[in-house]
């Protein structure tokens, strides 16, 4: 349940980031509405699966991202809740035998991944200028050198330009998915068990009278 809350939250961060590029400008070659909100979807993904496959260490790593999440901006900060919450609960379960030694190590490696995303992410940035012809309702735009001046282009009078800095680039886009899925596979693959041996380990059989 945390999991979906965490993944409601992520959803809620797209519409915010997009409600806030009102702003005359070109778009970004990767959507930030959709690049960011991914990081903290699979975050939640990570929860759910924990949850799924009983996996206390990867609920943790969950939670934990969750957390440092919560310093990319004050938009974020909700996050923090089921992040306590979901650090708590899979620090009061017990992972089943056969898992115990490797679960940490697979819970870091998640995580490693995540937090790799996001450096990426955001430092595979760059700064571009840019330029607005004709309608002001159905504007033209065109990314030019800094240095350049404002110039007519399609034959419409330029009505705005700016320098924007820190614009997602393909590159660093396409980094953070590998990441991403690199994350969620690995907690899936490592997670699967022979049939019939999975079982609840709070469970014990009665002994026979």
């Amino acid at each position: 349940m945390v999991g979906v809350v965490v993944l409601g939250l992520a959803v809620a961060l797209g519409v915010f980031i997009q409600s806030q590029s009102r702003d005359p400008r070109p778009p970004e070659d990767v959507p930030r509405a959709i690049a960011i909100p991914a990081l903290y979807a699979t975050m939640g993904l990570l929860a759910i699966i924990g949850a799924l496959q009983r996996r206390p260490a990867i609920v943790v790593a969950a939670g934990v991202l969750c957390l440092a999440g919560t310093i990319l901006s004050v938009a974020t900060i909700g996050f923090a809740v089921p992040g306590v919450v979901l650090i708590l609960r899979g620090s009061r379960s017990h992972a089943l035998p056969t898992r115990r030694w490797t679960e940490p190590v697979i819970a870091a490696a998640a995580v490693l991944l995540v937090l790799g995303a996001a450096i990426t992410l955001l430092g595979m940035t760059e700064g571009r200028c840019w330029q607005a012809s004709g309608s002001p309702a159905d504007p033209t735009y065109t990314v030019i050198p800094c240095s350049s001046q404002p110039v007519l282009v399609g034959g419409g009078q330029t009505f705005a330009s700016g320098f924007d800095s820190g614009v997602l680039t393909i590159g660093g886009g396409l980094v953070e998915a590998v990441l991403l899925l690199g994350a969620l596979t690995l907690a899936v693959v490592t997670g699967r068990t022979p049939t019939g041996t999975g079982f609840d380990p709070s469970i014990e059989r009665a002994p026979p009278r």
